[in-house]
């Protein structure tokens, strides 16, 4: 081997960052549409706010190994504060059930959104669980995809 030891792990090191970061930046982008899907629906397809505090309170984090790497905002719906607090503490909460794995989050994070799913019968949560359970694969695909051709580029450059 003519490639010096400190090359090669210097590789690996940076092999390995890519990899995390690309992982990362992708599942972000699912829990962004997740989101989406949940948020952006009008009150018949969904629910009609009374208060936006429910609205308010769907959010996603991604964790790797136990941190919290990226957190989207909780934005206000009809001026609900209450919402917003409870989804940032929940996403708080969650980071010690993810300490050995990359972990996309999304929360409805009022006590009472399970009631609104279940006796209400509006989809809360539900749909956009399957849609990401379906789709998390081929995110992950993607990243891995997306790594390996970067990590190519920097072995070309030895």
């Amino acid at each position: 081997m003519v490639t010096p030891i400190q090359v090669v792990e210097e590789l690996m090191k940076q092999a390995a960052e890519i990899l995390s970061a690309r992982i990362k930046y992708n599942l972000s982008y699912l829990g962004l549409v997740c989101v989406r899907r949940i948020r952006d629906r009008s009150g018949i397809e969904s629910w009609f706010d009374q208060t936006g505090n429910l609205r308010s309170s769907i959010g996603y984090a991604i964790y790797s190994q136990g941190r919290k790497e990226i957190e989207s905002a909780f934005d206000s719906v009809l001026g609900a504060s209450d919402g917003p607090a409870k989804g940032k503490k929940l996403i708080a909460d969650l980071a010690t059930q993810y300490s050995d794995t990359y972990a996309l989050v999304v929360v409805a994070a009022m006590e009472y959104a399970e009631r609104v799913e279940a006796l209400e019968t509006k989809d809360v949560l539900a749909s956009t669980e399957i849609y990401a359970k379906q789709e998390v694969g081929r995110y992950l695909q993607k990243a891995v995809k997306e790594a390996t051709l970067q990590i190519q580029k920097l072995q070309a450059a030895l």
